[in-house]
């Protein structure tokens, strides 16, 4: 047995009017996707009986917009493939036809019943206008008895309602077959404005020796798919670990659906290449025209340099660009990339929509601290600071937060900053309870020599409501100058630690059950009577 196998070399584009002569359609399917952050690589199977002697196989219904030098064809069976080469066919059918032809076929029928209720509802009618002529012409006979035209009148009053109720009821019919229609119309209207894709066709040469049961492979890479990661972070309580459940949003507008398939997840992006940036040399040049200095990077410079020598230069590139397109660098980037295998077939139609599917769960220790900046926002905000999520192969993206069984919000996981530590926020916690208040006492306002001299104080209140402790961070800031003529000194720190360079103050404190702290601190500040400064 004789496994070929050719890797596609080159490609044409051509519209296929007609199928050449001696071409033989094959049927494929798609069992696998391996996708990436931008872009899929999928593996069609197929199988076909070869006839002794040359032939020339055609695989039909493939995506549009596939890389045709990303082509690879393998295949097993006692024969040789002589070439592989891509075309397009600009004559397929809308990919909903077989959607389009029941919408029309169940709008035909709508349409027939609603003929039929029309038609009952247009025999009550005339029995109204019948029953109506009749009774003028009974009221008109002055032959009739009282007792006998009451007869007539009570008759034509019971069948008079059973006339307006029949009405009604085919008018609550008619009213619901047309909702139906409208609704079917809208839905044909949206497969019908899905204007048919042209498709891509791979050709196949190949010389058997004899007649063969033959399978093939197909692999090729499409622009059109991709996917990102999101999550799911759920917290039981204060004191337990985090469960992280990592999921993918899949999308696939190649054209082609992919209905059970093996499905794989890639970080890896193909679309960025593969090759290392190179330093170029970095002159400076001194233009006396304008007095300055400027510095040129090497490819600017490139780009001033006269159109001849740009043309030299672009058909050199233009060689070396074909040759490393030929280089198959979907399959070098897997040692440097994670990739996530779905355990189970999975369907993605080429809906351009985004699909979820789970992808890994992991539970996290995590520590919890309180943080409340009192001078922005009075709430005290629970965070969960968790460590250990580097070797789980994550990348960044939106998380939704639950906090004991509630959503709390929306985050997004930065996890490609150099850090150890992530910190996910779950909400405000009311439990925690923070007021500040302004020392009037301190409010001081002293002229010496042209300047005015202030004194501000804060103080801090915080009270744990809660049945537990918590550990809280509590910040707050006093204020800098950069104008020599104001002087700020931090006169009362309140044992916070101090970052001088920020001007912000932090405490670190933990609070029993039902326990309350105070603390505070004081600045002055110095400035020219006449100048106007924001002191709060």
């Amino acid at each position: 047995m004789v496994r070929p196998t050719l890797l596609l070399a080159g490609s044409f584009l051509v519209s296929t009017l007609h199928a050449a002569e001696g071409e033989r359609s094959v049927a494929s399917r798609i069992t696998e996707a391996r996708v990436f952050l931008a872009g899929a690589q999928v593996t069609r199977s197929a199988g076909a009986t070869l006839p002794a002697g040359s032939s020339t196989l055609v695989f039909t219904g493939l995506a549009q917009d596939l890389d045709p030098q990303s082509i690879q064809v393998t295949g097993k069976g006692g024969y040789s493939i002589l070439s592989v080469n891509h075309r397009m066919n600009y004559l397929t059918e809308s990919p909903k036809k077989k959607e389009i032809e029941e919408l029309q076929a169940r709008m035909r029928k709508v349409d027939k019943e609603w003929a039929y209720e029309k038609a009952m509802q247009d025999v009550w009618v005339n029995e109204e206008q019948l029953l109506n002529k009749n009774s003028s012409i009974a009221g008109q006979q002055s032959g009739l008895t009282a007792a006998q035209l009451t007869a007539v009148n009570d008759y034509v009053r019971e069948r008079m309602k059973m006339v307006k109720g029949g009405w009604l009821t085919q008018q609550e019919k008619l009213t619901t077959l047309q909702e139906e229609k409208a609704r079917l119309q809208q839905q044909l209207q949206h497969f019908q404005a899905q204007a048919p894709r042209p498709t891509s066709e791979v050709v196949v040469d190949i010389d058997a020796r004899s007649e063969v049961a033959a399978t093939f492979t197909l692999n090729y890479f499409v622009g059109s798919a991709g996917w990102v990661p999101a999550y799911d972070l759920r917290a039981q309580a204060v004191g337990q670990p985090i469960d992280l459940l990592m999921k993918a949003k899949v999308v696939n507008n190649t054209g082609e659906d992919w209905e059970r398939i093996a499905l794989s997840l890639s970080s890896g992006n193909p679309t960025l290449g593969g090759v290392m940036p190179d330093l170029q040399p970095w002159t400076l040049y001194t233009f006396r025209t304008t007095h300055r200095t400027m510095a040129l990077d090497s490819r600017q410079r490139e780009d001033a340099e006269a159109p001849a020598m740009m043309e030299m230069r672009g058909a050199t590139l233009g060689e070396a660009s074909d040759a490393e397109v030929l280089l198959p660098t979907t399959l070098q980037q897997r040692a440097t990339t994670a990739e996530f295998r779905i355990e189970r077939s999975f369907s993605v139609p080429s809906d351009g929509a985004a699909h979820l599917v789970a992808v890994q769960n992991h539970t996290i220790n995590a520590s919890y601290t309180h943080y409340a900046t009192p001078k922005l926002d009075r709430d005290a905000f629970l965070y969960a600071r968790t460590t250990g999520w580097e070797e789980l192969s994550l990348l960044p993206g939106e998380a939704n937060v639950f906090f004991e069984g509630t959503f709390v919000g929306k985050s997004y996981l930065q996890l490609d900053q150099p850090t150890d530590t992530l910190d996910i926020s779950l909400g405000r916690d009311k439990g925690v309870v923070i007021e500040r208040v302004k020392r009037r006492s301190t409010n001081e306002k002293a002229i010496v020599g042209g300047k005015r001299t202030v004194t501000i104080g804060w103080d801090i209140t915080v009270r744990n409501t809660k049945g537990n402790a918590v550990e809280l961070v509590l910040r707050d800031q006093y204020p800098l100058s950069p104008q020599s003529e104001v002087e700020v000194r931090l006169k009362e720190d309140g044992g916070a630690s101090v970052d001088t360079d920020r001007g912000t103050l932090a405490w670190t404190m933990k609070l029993d059950a039902k326990a309350t702290r105070k603390v505070g601190f004081s600045y002055e500040v110095k400035h020219p009577k006449d100048l106007p400064v924001v002191l709060e």
